[in-house]
C-alpha cells in the first residue's frame, strides 16, 4: 500500500472513531497524572510556543494550554479535530488547531519552543518524517517530547487497521524507549531523557510498555 492511500485510510479510521475515543482514553482517566507529568517533563519557565504534532483529540495541546503556554496543533482527522475543538471550547482554552496531515502543517520553521508527539509515531506510514518535521519546527535549543509504547503486548487495546494498513506501519506494534531513542538521534536530537518513571504504574490497560521522552534540538 502507498504511503499517501494509507495515510488516508488511518485519517478516517479516526475520524471514525473519534466521537467515542476519549471515553476510554488514558489521557481522560488519568488527567492529572499526564498534566503533571508533561510539566514536569517540559521543563518550561514562562509562556512558550508549543505544536503538538498528530494532536488527536488534543490531549498534549490541552494540557500545555492548561499551563499556560500559547499552543497550536494539527491532525489530518477531522473527526478527531473536531472533538479536539470541543474539548478546548468546553475548558475554556485557546487552542489553534489545523486540519492537516503532520508533514503538511503550516508551522513555520523555527516557530517553536516545544514540539509533542503522544502515540502518533506508531500510526504513522513515515514516523520519521514527523520527527524530522519536528526539527523543522524547533527554534535552535527547543524540546521535542514523544511518547508511545509497545502496543503488541495488548493488542485487545490497540487500533482494528485492516491486515494490509496494519502491514503499511512500520511501527504498528509499537515503539520501545531505545526505539524512540534511536529514532530520536538519527532525527537529529540530542541525548534524550525518559519521565515514564513519574507514572507509579503504566497509564494504560494491560500494562503496556510505555515511555516519554524529551530531546532537544541543537
Amino acid at each position: 500500500m502507498k504511503a499517501a492511500e494509507a495515510q488516508t485510510q488511518v485519517s478516517d479510521y479516526w475520524t471514525r472513531r473519534a466521537p467515542a475515543f476519549d471515553g476510554v482514553a488514558s489521557h481522560v482517566a488519568q488527567a492529572g497524572l499526564w498534566r503533571d507529568v508533561l510539566a514536569t517533563a517540559f521543563e518550561a519557565e514562562g509562556t512558550k510556543d508549543v505544536v503538538d504534532l498528530g494532536t488527536g483529540t488534543g490531549a498534549c495541546a490541552l494540557i500545555a494550554a492548561s499551563l499556560g503556554h500559547r499552543v497550536r496543533g494539527c491532525d489530518g482527522s477531522e473527526g478527531m479535530l473536531a472533538a479536539a475543538r470541543q474539548a478546548a471550547e468546553t475548558s475554556g482554552l485557546d487552542v489553534a488547531f489545523e486540519h492537516a496531515l503532520i508533514e503538511e502543517a503550516s508551522f513555520a520553521p523555527g516557530s517553536a519552543d516545544i514540539v509533542t508527539l503522544r502515540n502518533v509515531l506508531w500510526t504513522l506510514p513515515d514516523p520519521m518524517a514527523a520527527l524530522r518535521k519536528a526539527h523543522l519546527t524547533l527554534r535552535s535549543g527547543g524540546l521535542i517530547l514523544v511518547s508511545d509504547g509497545l502496543w503488541s503486548v495488548a493488542a485487545q487495546y490497540r487500533s482494528t487497521y485492516s491486515d494490509g494498513l496494519a502491514a503499511s506501519l512500520p511501527r504498528h506494534d509499537g515503539l520501545t524507549e531505545d526505539d524512540a531513542r534511536a529514532m530520536l538521534a538519527e532525527a537529529g536530537f540530542g541525548t534524550a531523557r525518559s519521565w515514564q518513571h513519574l507514572f507509579p504504574a503504566s497509564p494504560y490497560p494491560g500494562d503496556v510498555p510505555m515511555f516519554v521522552l524529551t530531546a532537544r534540538k541543537g
